[in-house]
Order: C-alpha cells, then sequence, then structure tokens
C-alpha cells in the first residue's frame, strides 16, 4: 500500500461521503451527452477544459476563483469537445454542486473529476448531470473498499461512462479488469503529486488501439500539449493553465495547432 497522497484523500473522504458530502440534489438537466462521442467528433486534437477551485502540486500562484458562469464565459467560443469538474473537497476544494451548476449551463458532456472509492459518489455523479466518471487504476493500493470493476459497472447502470486513469506502464493489467468506455493517461503520479513523462511516456506505448486515449495532466502549453498529441492521444485535459492564462481562447486555440515536429 502507498503512502502518500492517495491514502490521504481515502482516509479524508469516507468521512465527507459518511456524512452525505455527496447527497446533491439532482440536477434536472436533458439527458447526457457522451464524453467519448465528443472527443471522436473532435479527435484528432480534442480538447477537454476543467473546472477546479485549488490544484495542490501544481507550481506557480494559487489558482485564480472564478464562479462556475465566469469560467464558462472565459472560454466561450473555444473548440472544446467537454468539460471536467473536480469536485473532491480535500485539497482542492471541489464540490459536486459545482458540477451541477455546470451541466444546467453548458450542454457539453462533463466529467465527474474525482476520487472515486465508494458508489454513493457514483449515484451523486449521475444525479448532478455527469457524463462520466473517472476511475483511478492507483487507487487500489490506497485501500479503497469496493473494486473499481463494481464501480464501473454501477456506473454504465446509471448511463455513465467510465475514464480509466493510469500513470505507469503496470496499471495497463487494469485495461481488462475494468470495463472503460476511455482511458487516460496522467504525466502526474498522484502519491507523489510530481511529474512524471517517463513512466507516463512508457505507459502510453501500445495504446493506441484503446482509442480514445486521453493525456491528463501537465499541459501548461503548445510544446506540453505536442508532448501527447506526438505520443498518439486523441485527447488532452488541461485546467490549472486556462484557469491561470490571461488569454484562455488563444492559449486553448494554441494548444490544437499543429507545430513542426513536437517535442520528443
Amino acid at each position: 500500500m502507498t503512502r502518500g497522497f492517495l491514502p490521504r484523500m481515502v482516509g479524508e473522504l469516507r468521512p465527507i461521503i459518511e456524512a452525505g458530502g455527496y447527497e446533491a440534489a439532482p440536477a434536472g438537466t436533458a439527458p447526457r451527452p457522451s464524453l467519448r462521442k465528443a472527443i471522436e467528433g473532435d479527435a484528432p486534437r480534442a480538447l477537454i477544459v476543467e473546472y477546479k477551485r485549488a490544484a495542490p502540486g501544481s507550481p506557480g500562484r494559487p489558482l485564480p476563483q472564478y464562479r462556475t458562469d465566469a469560467f464558462l464565459d472565459r472560454i466561450r467560443g473555444a473548440r472544446v469537445a467537454g468539460l471536467s469538474c473536480l469536485t473532491a473537497a480535500p485539497h482542492f476544494d471541489g464540490s459536486p454542486s459545482d458540477l451541477r451548476a455546470l451541466a444546467g449551463r453548458d450542454p457539453r458532456p462533463i466529467l465527474f473529476k474525482d476520487f472515486v472509492i465508494d458508489r454513493r459518489q457514483v449515484d451523486c455523479a449521475a444525479r448532478i448531470g455527469a457524463s462520466a466518471i473517472l476511475l483511478l487504476a492507483s487507487l487500489p493500493r490506497a485501500g479503497i473498499d469496493v473494486p473499481l470493476a463494481e464501480l464501473a459497472d454501477r456506473a454504465h447502470a446509471l448511463g455513465l461512462e467510465v475514464l480509466l486513469e493510469l500513470h505507469a506502464p503496470e496499471e495497463r493489467v487494469w485495461i481488462d479488469r475494468v470495463p472503460a468506455d476511455l482511458i487516460g493517461v496522467n504525466v502526474r503520479n498522484l502519491d507523489t503529486l510530481e511529474i512524471d513523462r517517463t513512466t507516463a511516456s512508457a505507459t502510453l506505448e501500445g495504446l493506441s488501439h484503446r482509442s480514445p486515449v486521453i493525456g491528463l495532466s501537465g499541459v501548461t502549453g503548445p510544446e506540453s500539449a505536442d508532448w501527447f498529441w506526438s505520443r498518439g492521444v486523441e485527447a488532452i485535459l488541461v485546467g490549472s493553465a486556462v484557469a491561470r492564462s490571461e488569454e484562455p481562447l488563444r492559449l486553448l486555440a494554441s494548444l490544437q495547432r499543429r507545430s513542426e515536429g513536437g517535442p520528443e
């Protein structure tokens, strides 16, 4: 079992779940659109933009605080396939109510970005208007009680898609254990919160047939985006860079441009 950030998150989330922290009211939105279809429709360079209030481990000044409506205004007009919302309260200051607000204002698919360890979080995601949930292949090492496959089955039963996140090559075994609709590779080691592109690059090798594949974390500009594009991903998720940017539309457009031979 790991002894870093992930076990702390699991320990801090459990009392929040038991206290009803994921009992948010229904969003009352229209049927959820498919995140997978949105990415496939915008491939080969689809963008998912994340709404987040804090970013532990991310370098730079604290994230500017935008309301959900201001966040949507900042990316209005950009070519964005889908949204992501970080709903975890510990260390991220997130809330399911943030995703519910986004779902009520924007028709695009939304990823429920959290450390999902309990069926009640999956139920919450379906209730508040999410299109997909994130499941972390690294979480079983942190001592969760419910198998990832069971959480994925619950999500599918509720009409949600599943994004399975990997970091290290040995985590690829979970692709055959968890019925996922999308695969993501995070350049950040979520136990240490350090960026490790060497490990992530090894994980990405051989995943091109597992379409669509999404690059997660570490995207600060065109060069870091090209790092992912050159390794065959169909989409990338970007959050902190957009929050900090004074020109978010220009930043997002730059992430989708083709450059002459991206960085290796």
